[in-house]
């Protein structure tokens, strides 16, 4: 249809808005301009209607026609609006959304998937805490110190000092996968004294690999191995008396643990294993001391079963079994040290988020040697840890544990420790941190004449950051026991790399 309006030579716009008028007034019913997305078109009684929502093939041309003697109205109805609105007269009239401000079905440019199907999530990174070094899937963190100290040593035998260098290596190695989790810690120092005398002198190791496997939404499984190795502290009571070195103790671990949660009931079993190898002792003349009798494999297996009263309070009930087995039948002295322990003990987990989190429990465990001429030991036992930040920038740790040491020979069992360990760290500043630490370790002999003997150790220090490779830390410790009138003061400084 062509219209014609007074004027031939209007703008293109207002040509096609005459045009566009027109159309609405003379064709009403019409369907030239419809949107079959939006625009529902009035269908008679009885008509055929495409599936997709497409115009009838019987076009409707007067919406007044009826079968019978009662009209028919067919009433339109509007379907659901996109951004595109019906023609219709009275309509309001909308602008065109921007397709640019549409969501996307699919991200243009997703993150690459690893290999287990996850995204690469970031390892944060805290406030002076060096990026480390990316491995592949890994973040290590890796760390070298230099220290230069001092010792004082009083005990029965007299006073003694030395001043000596300690070399330290420290790194943590952990994953960033989207599923399971490996962690594998480790540190390291190694003492040099100022001279040829080597006394004194105290190496130590240690590394830990801790695998966690999310084997569902209510099961974890952990694996765990680790190696450590220290020299025998002259405040031991297995310790020679008078001997120019201590022997040194080789100790490797292993444990596989499950925990599921049942509903309101947690479930948790783990078996522990170890081998612990002692190296020669040296005596004052320069003979090594063999140690070799006390060398021996351990077993434990124990289960615990709790109960969520609330996410922040679940009491438990914990059993354990375990064996120790020297590689020799009898020691130095004709005895049959080997033995089995048994042990219970009832506590409850306490989180209330990142504030204070931890556990306590009392129990009681049993010890049962080969030998009938050395008689079963039992305690009492108090074991419990607790992390406190009473707020950002200070941490309390607190940790108590109790365990039955064996004699290295003679008729004596062995005797029970209760151990306490606190430390405090305190930010003054954000490059200056403060610590205290603090110990307490007493020792009670049932079957032995023997004093009880307890052990104090407390230490303070202070590290500031440089930058954020390089530390400067200063310690001192004291380490003093009563029953033995023995008394140790270290003091230190040094500067730690790190990266």
């Amino acid at each position: 249809m062509n219209v014609k309006g007074t004027a031939t030579r209007l703008p293109t716009s207002r040509k096609a808005a005459t045009l566009l008028l027109a159309c609405t007034i003379f064709y009403p019913q019409g369907n030239a301009f419809a949107q079959t997305a939006t625009t529902a078109i009035p269908v008679l009684p009885g008509a055929a209607s495409s599936a997709d929502g497409a115009a009838s093939s019987i076009p409707a041309t007067d919406s007044r026609v009826s079968t019978g003697t009662v009209p028919a109205t067919a009433t339109p109805t509007p379907a659901p609006q996109l951004w595109r609105p019906s023609n219709n007269p009275g309509d309001p009239i909308y602008e065109q959304q921007d397709d640019a401000g549409q969501p996307y079905a699919e991200a243009e440019n997703p993150y690459e998937p690893t290999v287990d199907g996850g995204e690469n999530p970031r390892i944060a990174t805290e406030p002076g805490q060096t990026p480390g070094i990316r491995l592949g899937t890994f973040l290590l963190r890796p760390s070298i110190s230099q220290t230069i100290n001092t010792e004082k040593q009083t005990n029965t035998g007299g006073p003694s000092r030395r001043n000596y260098l300690t070399t330290g290596i420290r790194g943590t190695l952990t994953s960033d996968w989207s599923r399971h989790a490996l962690t594998v810690t480790g540190d390291g120092a190694w003492e040099r004294n100022f001279g040829s005398d080597k006394d004194g002198e105290e190496p130590r190791a240690r590394i830990e690999a801790d695998l966690r496997l999310d084997l569902g939404e209510e099961t974890t499984a952990n694996l765990k191995a680790g190696y450590e190795f220290s020299r025998e502290d002259t405040t031991d009571p297995n310790a020679l008396t008078g001997a120019a070195v201590q022997g040194g103790e080789h100790r490797f671990t292993s444990s596989a643990s499950i925990e599921r949660d049942f509903g309101k009931l947690r479930g948790l079993a783990a078996l522990d294993l170890s081998r612990t190898v002692y190296t020669d002792a040296k005596g004052v003349d320069g003979r090594p001391i063999s140690l070799s009798d006390r060398d021996q494999n351990g077993a434990n297996l124990r289960g615990r079963i709790g109960y969520e009263l609330s996410p922040a309070l679940i009491p438990f009930l914990e059993l354990n079994a375990g064996t120790t087995k020297y590689d020799r039948s009898l020691d130095n002295s004709g005895y049959a040290r080997s033995s089995n322990a048994y042990g219970a003990k009832v506590g409850a987990e306490v989180d209330l988020g990142e504030k204070t989190r931890g556990e306590a429990a009392i129990g009681y465990l049993r010890k049962q040697y080969d030998d009938d001429r050395l008689a079963s030991i039992g305690a009492l036992t108090l074991d419990g840890e607790l992390n406190w930040s009473p707020q950002r920038g200070t941490n309390v740790n607190l940790g108590l544990r109790t365990t039955i040491e064996d004699f290295a020979g003679g008729p004596q069992v062995g005797w029970i420790s209760y151990r306490l360990d606190a430390g405090l760290t305190h930010e003054l500043r954000s490059n200056l941190v403060a610590r205290l630490t603090g110990q307490i370790v007493h020792r009670t002999f049932p079957s032995s004449d023997m004093e009880n003997a307890v052990e104090y150790t407390a230490g303070a220090g202070l590290t500031w950051g440089l930058n954020r490779y390089l530390d400067l830390t200063a310690d001192v410790s004291y380490q003093w026991t009563p029953v033995y009138d023995s008394s140790e003061l270290r003091v230190g400084a040094g500067l730690v790399l790190k990266r």
